[in-house]
């Protein structure tokens, strides 16, 4: 049995916790509610200065300034895209007329010299497409559209490699000596697979 004095112990300190776990939730409340009040007044005080004038002005500076760097960005992507698409034009129609320059004049050549002549669009042109390109070899053409756009075929790369071992052969005989007929169907084989695959990728971009 528990005496008088160890009851009125007990009971005190079971006040005491009550007393304690009230001004507890007391205190939390009352910060729950300072905290509601001050992002109420944060927000008032946010919403105050945005509606003001200098508000309206700050926030004009901010879309107008923001809206031009996403247009020049835009303009600039746009610009240097229709570039690169001009530069890729101009490479590919300077092949093409190069070719079918050779293609025509090869089929028609006798000699050595006239066949020295109808190739001669391999190291530059007859009429260039573009000034910029008038003494470029044919085969800087076709690493210019390489570098354009990141794309390598081996199989006409091997078809120019030849193209230009064949051209130096020519360029090393007598041009007055007739042109073998074997000679002949070799270049213009190899003239001729260029050719065709020059004119599919002219009308591919046509699509694009």
């Amino acid at each position: 049995m528990l005496d008088d004095d160890k009851k009125r112990l007990i009971e005190a300190e079971e006040r005491y916790r009550r007393d304690v776990a009230k001004k507890l939730d007391s205190d939390l409340a009352a910060t729950a509610k300072d905290a509601k009040n001050l992002g109420k007044d944060l927000w008032a005080k946010v919403s105050d200065v945005l509606n003001s004038n200098f508000g309206i002005w700050f926030l004009s500076s901010v879309f107008i300034s923001g809206g031009a760097a996403v247009y020049q960005i835009t303009q600039h992507h746009y610009e240097a895209k229709l570039e690169t698409q001009r530069q890729l034009a101009t490479c590919e129609f300077e092949i093409a007329n190069r070719l079918n320059a050779m293609k025509f004049l090869l089929a028609r050549a006798k000699t050595i010299g006239e066949a020295q002549y109808a190739l001669t669009p391999v190291t530059k042109s007859l009429g260039a497409v573009s000034a910029e390109y008038d003494n470029a070899n044919i085969a800087v053409l076709y690493f210019k559209i390489y570098q354009l756009t990141g794309l390598k075929d081996m199989t006409i790369g091997n078809y120019v490699r030849q193209l230009e071992e064949g051209n130096l052969a020519i360029q090393r005989q007598n041009p007055k000596n007739l042109l073998s007929e074997e000679d002949r169907k070799d270049m213009l084989a190899i003239i001729d697979i260029l050719h065709r695959y020059a004119v599919n990728e002219i009308n591919s971009q046509k699509k694009l």
